[in-house]
C-alpha cells in the first residue's frame, strides 16, 4: 500500500493527507491506506501469528456471539438512515460471523464517502475501506494482463462508497451508542 504513516496518527495520518488521494474514475477522495502502487506478497501467516490464533480458538464461540450482538445493535441503530446508506443483507439461512459492519454510501446521497469517514475518524470512530475496491483501478494493477467481463459496476460502487466499522468483542453498549450518535450527528447535518 502507499501509506507509511503508521497508526500513531490515525485520523489524517502523519502526512496529514490520509483522505486526500484521488484515483481516476473514482469521485471524491480515497483513503491512501488502501491505495496500492505496487503488487505485494505479504499474505503468508507467520508461525507466531498461527500460534496466537490457535490460543484464541477456545474463545471463538464467545467472540462470534458478541460480534453478532454488536452487529445487530448497530444495524438497528443505523436503519433509520437508509436514505443515505445501504446496509448489508444476507441469506435467511446464513449464520454470519461478522468481521465488521459494512456500510455503502448511496450514489444519490448528498455527500461522498470520504466526508462521512473523515467525520467519523475526527470523532474517534475508526473506519476501514473495503480493501482495494475495484482492484483494477489501483495503480499497481492497471497494467497487468487480464480479461475483464463487463464494466464491473458493483466493484466500482464498492470502491466509491463502501467502508466498514468494527464489531470486535471488546465493544460495549456505551461505545456502540457513541458510534450510532456520531453517525446521527453527521446525517442530521445532511437533511
Amino acid at each position: 500500500r502507499d501509506c507509511w504513516c503508521g497508526y500513531e496518527y490515525p485520523v489524517n495520518g502523519k502526512c496529514g493527507i490520509r483522505f486526500e488521494r484521488e484515483i481516476p474514475g473514482v469521485p471524491g477522495y480515497y483513503d491512501h491506506r488502501y491505495y496500492y502502487t505496487e503488487i505485494g506478497y505479504n499474505l503468508k501467516i507467520t508461525d507466531p501469528q498461527a500460534a496466537m490464533g490457535l490460543a484464541q480458538l477456545d474463545k471463538l464461540p464467545d467472540f462470534i456471539a458478541r460480534r453478532k450482538q454488536h452487529f445487530a445493535y448497530l444495524y438497528a441503530g443505523l436503519q433509520q438512515y437508509e436514505e443515505f446508506i445501504m446496509l448489508p443483507t444476507w441469506h435467511e439461512k446464513a449464520d454470519v460471523s461478522w468481521f465488521a459492519f459494512p456500510v455503502l454510501v448511496r450514489d444519490e446521497a448528498p455527500f461522498q464517502r470520504h466526508e462521512l469517514t473523515r467525520f467519523l475518524e475526527l470523532n474517534h470512530v475508526q473506519t476501514r475501506l473495503v480493501f482495494a475496491g475495484n482492484i483494477l483501478r489501483q495503480p499497481a494493477y492497471q497494467e497487468i494482463e487480464c480479461r475483464v467481463i463487463g464494466d464491473l459496476p458493483v466493484a466500482d460502487q464498492i470502491m466509491r462508497g463502501a467502508f466498514f466499522i468494527g464489531v470486535y468483542p471488546g465493544l460495549d453498549i456505551p461505545r456502540l451508542d457513541y458510534i450510532i450518535d456520531t453517525f446521527d450527528k453527521f446525517f442530521k447535518s445532511k437533511r
